[in-house]
Protein backbone atom coordinates (compact mmCIF):
# COMPACT_ATOMS: atom_id res chain seq x y z
CA UNK A 1 0.00 0.00 0.00
CA UNK A 2 1.98 2.59 -1.25
CA UNK A 3 2.14 6.29 -0.33
CA UNK A 4 -0.67 5.38 2.83
CA UNK A 5 -0.21 4.68 6.56
CA UNK A 6 -1.81 2.34 8.53
CA UNK A 7 -3.42 3.02 11.73
CA UNK A 8 -4.39 0.32 13.93
CA UNK A 9 -8.29 1.62 14.70
CA UNK A 10 -8.47 4.04 12.00
CA UNK A 11 -7.59 2.58 8.60
CA UNK A 12 -5.29 3.83 6.09
CA UNK A 13 -3.69 7.38 6.47
CA UNK A 14 -3.26 9.39 3.33
CA UNK A 15 0.33 10.80 2.75
CA UNK A 16 -1.15 14.97 2.93
CA UNK A 17 -2.67 13.75 6.41
CA UNK A 18 0.79 12.45 7.21
CA UNK A 19 2.36 15.69 5.82
CA UNK A 20 -0.02 18.18 7.72
CA UNK A 21 0.25 16.02 10.62
CA UNK A 22 3.77 16.10 10.31
CA UNK A 23 3.85 19.90 9.61
CA UNK A 24 1.65 20.74 13.00
CA UNK A 25 4.31 18.32 15.17
CA UNK A 26 6.94 20.55 14.26
CA UNK A 27 5.23 23.66 14.73
CA UNK A 28 4.12 22.25 17.94
CA UNK A 29 8.41 21.45 18.78
CA UNK A 30 9.29 25.19 17.34
CA UNK A 31 7.01 26.54 20.13
CA UNK A 32 8.17 24.47 23.05
CA UNK A 33 11.99 25.01 22.35
CA UNK A 34 10.79 28.76 22.00
CA UNK A 35 8.90 28.08 25.75
CA UNK A 36 11.78 26.49 27.15
CA UNK A 37 13.96 29.33 26.07
CA UNK A 38 12.07 32.01 27.26
CA UNK A 39 11.40 30.59 30.52
CA UNK A 40 15.47 29.89 31.10
CA UNK A 41 15.61 34.21 29.84
CA UNK A 42 12.90 34.78 32.38
CA UNK A 43 14.73 33.00 35.44
CA UNK A 44 18.31 34.51 34.38
CA UNK A 45 16.82 37.61 34.41
CA UNK A 46 15.03 37.24 37.92
CA UNK A 47 18.07 35.97 39.06
CA UNK A 48 19.53 39.42 37.51
CA UNK A 49 17.21 40.79 39.42
CA UNK A 50 17.13 39.24 42.76
CA UNK A 51 21.14 39.80 42.84
CA UNK A 52 21.13 43.08 41.81
CA UNK A 53 23.02 42.85 39.05
CA UNK A 54 21.30 46.25 37.01
CA UNK A 55 24.14 45.99 34.30
CA UNK A 56 22.42 42.64 32.54
CA UNK A 57 18.88 43.77 32.80
CA UNK A 58 18.60 45.97 29.69
CA UNK A 59 20.96 43.38 28.02
CA UNK A 60 18.53 40.66 28.92
CA UNK A 61 15.13 42.38 28.19
CA UNK A 62 16.02 42.99 24.81
CA UNK A 63 16.79 39.14 24.72
CA UNK A 64 13.22 38.52 25.92
CA UNK A 65 11.94 40.84 23.51
CA UNK A 66 13.21 39.23 20.73
CA UNK A 67 12.04 35.50 21.88
CA UNK A 68 8.59 37.19 22.38
CA UNK A 69 8.72 38.10 18.22
CA UNK A 70 10.34 34.64 17.26
CA UNK A 71 6.97 33.27 19.44
CA UNK A 72 4.66 35.18 17.86
CA UNK A 73 5.83 34.19 14.20
CA UNK A 74 6.27 30.35 15.59
CA UNK A 75 2.68 30.65 16.76
CA UNK A 76 1.44 32.44 13.27
CA UNK A 77 3.38 29.21 11.66
CA UNK A 78 1.29 27.01 14.23
CA UNK A 79 -2.25 28.38 13.45
CA UNK A 80 -0.77 28.21 9.34
CA UNK A 81 0.30 24.51 9.50
CA UNK A 82 -3.09 23.46 11.96
CA UNK A 83 -5.48 24.09 9.20
CA UNK A 84 -4.54 21.66 6.88
CA UNK A 85 -4.71 19.02 9.85
CA UNK A 86 -8.22 19.98 10.81
CA UNK A 87 -8.75 19.56 6.90
CA UNK A 88 -7.19 16.17 6.61
CA UNK A 89 -9.29 15.22 9.70
CA UNK A 90 -12.25 16.86 8.89
CA UNK A 91 -12.63 19.47 11.35
CA UNK A 92 -13.29 22.95 11.42
CA UNK A 93 -10.33 25.53 11.38
CA UNK A 94 -9.43 26.49 14.69
CA UNK A 95 -9.89 23.46 16.30
CA UNK A 96 -8.05 22.90 19.76
CA UNK A 97 -5.14 20.76 20.24
CA UNK A 98 -6.91 18.48 22.79
CA UNK A 99 -9.32 17.86 19.80
CA UNK A 100 -6.92 16.98 16.80
CA UNK A 101 -5.43 14.70 19.19
CA UNK A 102 -8.19 12.83 20.07
CA UNK A 103 -9.44 12.38 15.84
CA UNK A 104 -5.71 12.08 15.27
CA UNK A 105 -4.56 8.58 14.26
CA UNK A 106 -2.38 6.46 16.17
CA UNK A 107 0.49 7.53 16.87
CA UNK A 108 -0.20 10.69 15.91
CA UNK A 109 -2.72 10.81 18.60
CA UNK A 110 -0.50 10.44 21.59
CA UNK A 111 2.25 12.88 19.67
CA UNK A 112 -0.26 15.66 19.70
CA UNK A 113 -1.63 15.09 23.32
CA UNK A 114 1.80 15.25 24.54
CA UNK A 115 2.61 18.37 22.76
CA UNK A 116 -0.33 19.60 24.55
CA UNK A 117 0.64 18.06 28.12
CA UNK A 118 3.94 19.87 27.24
CA UNK A 119 2.85 23.09 26.21
CA UNK A 120 0.77 23.48 29.19
CA UNK A 121 3.41 22.74 31.81
CA UNK A 122 6.04 25.10 30.01
CA UNK A 123 2.93 28.11 30.15
CA UNK A 124 2.25 27.23 33.91
CA UNK A 125 6.25 27.80 34.51
CA UNK A 126 6.85 30.44 32.81
CA UNK A 127 3.41 32.12 34.03
CA UNK A 128 4.87 31.60 37.59
CA UNK A 129 8.64 32.92 36.72
CA UNK A 130 7.06 36.41 34.89
CA UNK A 131 4.14 36.89 38.21
CA UNK A 132 7.65 36.84 40.01
CA UNK A 133 9.54 39.07 37.76
CA UNK A 134 6.86 41.40 37.82
CA UNK A 135 6.80 41.94 41.30
CA UNK A 136 10.77 42.12 41.38
CA UNK A 137 10.71 44.76 38.90
CA UNK A 138 8.03 46.58 41.02
CA UNK A 139 10.23 46.32 43.91
CA UNK A 140 13.26 47.55 42.63
CA UNK A 141 11.37 50.74 40.76
CA UNK A 142 9.87 51.54 44.08
CA UNK A 143 13.22 51.08 45.66
CA UNK A 144 14.85 53.50 42.76
CA UNK A 145 11.89 56.15 43.00
CA UNK A 146 12.33 56.17 47.00
CA UNK A 147 16.07 56.85 46.54
CA UNK A 148 15.81 59.26 44.18
CA UNK A 149 13.49 61.38 46.55
CA UNK A 150 15.29 61.19 49.39
CA UNK A 151 18.34 62.71 47.19
CA UNK A 152 15.89 65.10 45.66
CA UNK A 153 14.64 65.70 49.39
CA UNK A 154 17.91 66.42 50.95
CA UNK A 155 18.89 68.93 47.67
CA UNK A 156 20.29 66.72 45.46
CA UNK A 157 18.66 67.57 42.41
CA UNK A 158 18.43 71.05 40.89
CA UNK A 159 20.84 72.58 43.97
CA UNK A 160 23.57 74.17 42.71
CA UNK A 161 26.99 72.71 43.04
CA UNK A 162 29.18 74.04 45.74
CA UNK A 163 31.78 76.47 44.26
CA UNK A 164 35.15 75.08 43.96
CA UNK A 165 38.58 77.26 45.04
CA UNK A 166 40.28 77.92 41.67
CA UNK A 167 43.99 77.59 41.51
CA UNK A 168 45.61 80.79 42.23
CA UNK A 169 42.56 82.08 44.83
CA UNK A 170 42.86 83.31 47.98
CA UNK A 171 42.96 80.64 50.74
CA UNK A 172 44.04 78.00 47.98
Amino acid sequence: MAGRVTGPLSGPVSDDTVAALSNLSSALWRLQELLETLTYKLEVQQLILETGRARWLGRCTREIEVLLQQMREAELMRALDAGPACEALGLPAGTSLARLAQAAPAPWNDLLAEHRRALTQLTAELSTVSRSNSRLLADAYEAVQETLDQFDAAGGVGAPLPERPRPGDAGS
